[in-house]
């Protein structure tokens, strides 16, 4: 074995130990939201405290400095380890880049911006259960001055955003992104013009009473049907659905109920699903490593809508899921033909929460959060107006106005734990997926037919090649690249919503 070879297993070793103490603050923040007794938060609070400060002081520790400056200069980021395949210097280029972002954060502002993070979340809890967005606003203006100070460390150019931005999709400034939706808000608020006015079908089915435990009986039987490993996964319910991986063998994802909006809970099983089965689909054997670890949270995003939009809200799914669905509901579906159903839960109509959003309105609800965002980190916004300014901006992208704060701006717990820079990931996913599905599309002719009889194997078995098993081998525009043969273009995304509306 080389010496480089050793230097890297080293590395890896190390990276094992943060991952693993990583996967410990997952099941904690799990835990919280799922089973936690409201009376543990302020326990709860400390031990995330201390968990994101011993990952970090890992991070950052002289032993890992030494392991990692045998591999790469840590002043010029020239590589060392020659002999290196090409994915291991890769491996080695990522983790350089994530230390040089960790050394920036003061150890202390680190535990202290975790702490904040545990309460801000349990306090929004508490506020949207009251609608009172006063309750929550002195832990949403802690968490805001904390990440304007988190943006000052990390440093940046043009904007403060772009430093929050770059942690979960390196690459992407505000500029190109203010291009990017300048482009997308017209259309998409054109498209959505065009296909309100249409005629519509009765959705009232849709809101009758679906007995939860069925409800849970068709997911378990998508998520089968997705290919999801029942000894790697489970199912728990929470306030917001969401999925998170300790491992690529343990990977636990949420939803949410209600006996009656069982379409949404559909949806939110698919979209979760479709981010377990990329966590599921890294190479278990670089654990410890980026090589491990997903793309972008924009890549990921891809894939959870690639499942619960392109292939959860299409025709041929539907031709075979729907006899399950009739069998399992057959009072409540009585009458509804497949044509109904598939027009109903495909129906655009500007509605006030992001999450039940229609296809073509979705990314404009992103729209309205990233500029608020900007906003805050700017410090150009008064976050007591944030209600005013929500609904107004509401009423101006989608002619709609919140009649509560639950449904207003208290809706996503992102802020709440401090994930400021991280709603754009959710419109890059969109215009990702769509290009990575006219690929597929593509290569399978077929595909249609194929979904129709039920087989969706062929489905994963795409993602995992062109995606999964990838990591973070590549930048999020290179891979799209190599996986579709052209550079990134929201084309193929406005092509989708224009053919698939159309009809």
């Amino acid at each position: 074995m080389s010496k480089s070879l050793e230097d890297y297993e080293k590395l890896q070793e190390l990276g094992k130990e943060i991952r693993t103490l990583s996967g410990v603050a997952m099941l904690l923040e799990w835990d919280q939201e799922t089973y936690m007794p409201k009376g543990g938060i302020t326990s709860r609070s400390e031990q995330v405290e201390l968990i994101s400060f011993l990952i970090h002081e890992k991070k950052t520790s002289a032993t890992f400095k030494k392991a990692l400056e045998k591999l790469i200069d840590l002043e010029s980021g020239e590589l060392k380890g020659e002999d290196l395949s090409n994915r291991k210097k890769r491996s080695v280029e990522e983790f350089y880049g994530e230390y040089i972002k960790d050394a920036k954060l003061p150890a202390d502002f680190v535990k202290k911006l975790a702490k904040a993070n545990s309460k801000g979340t349990h306090a929004w809890q508490k506020a949207r259960e009251e609608n009172s967005f006063e309750a929550f606003l002195p832990y949403l203006e802690n968490i805001v001055t904390l990440n304007q100070q988190k943006a000052a460390y990390l440093g940046f150019k043009d904007h403060p955003y772009d430093a929050l931005l770059d942690l979960y999709e390196p690459g992407v400034t505000t500029q190109e992104l203010d291009t990017l939706f300048g482009t997308l808000k017209p259309f998409l608020t054109d498209l959505t013009k065009k296909l309100a006015a249409k005629k519509k079908v009765s959705t009232a089915f849709l809101t009758a009473q679906f007995p939860r435990d069925k409800q849970m009986e068709f997911c378990h039987f998508l998520l089968d049907k997705m290919k999801l490993d029942p000894e790697k996964f489970r199912l728990d319910f929470s306030t917001h659905p969401f999925c998170t991986a300790p491992h690529p063998h343990d990977v636990r994802l949420t939803t949410h109920t209600s006996s009656s909006g069982f379409f949404k809970n559909i949806s939110a099983v698919m979209h979760e699903g479709g981010h377990a089965l990329y966590e599921l689909g890294l190479p278990v054997e670089d654990f410890g490593t980026p090589l491990a670890e997903y793309c972008t949270m924009g890549i990921h995003e891809s894939q959870s809508r690639w499942w619960e939009c392109f292939i959860g809200q299409g025709r041929p799914f539907w031709e075979f899921a729907y006899p399950k669905l009739l069998e399992i509901f057959p009072e409540q579906l009585q009458g509804i033909t497949l044509d109904h159903f598939y027009q109903a839960i495909n129906q655009v109509e500007p509605s006030l929460i992001r999450v039940f959003a229609d296809e073509v309105t979705y990314i404009l609800h992103i729209i309205l959060r990233y500029e608020i965002e900007k906003e805050f980190i700017a410090g150009t916004l008064n976050l007591a107006d944030l209600p005013h300014i929500w609904n107004e901006k509401m009423e101006n992208s989608l002619g709609v106005t919140p009649d509560t704060d639950m449904n207003g701006c208290l809706q996503d717990v992102h802020w709440s734990c401090g994930l400021i820079g991280y709603f754009p990931t959710y419109a890059l996913g969109n215009i990702y997926a769509s290009q990575f599905f006219d690929t597929f599309q593509k290569t399978f002719p077929d595909w249609e037919m194929r979904t129709t009889n039920g087989d969706l194997a062929f489905i994963r078995h795409f993602l995992l090649e062109k995606v999964h098993r990838h990591g973070r081998e590549f930048p999020a525009l290179t891979l799209i690249e190599r996986a579709t043969g052209a550079p990134l273009s929201p084309q193929p995304y406005m092509d989708y919503l224009t053919k698939k509306y159309s009809q």
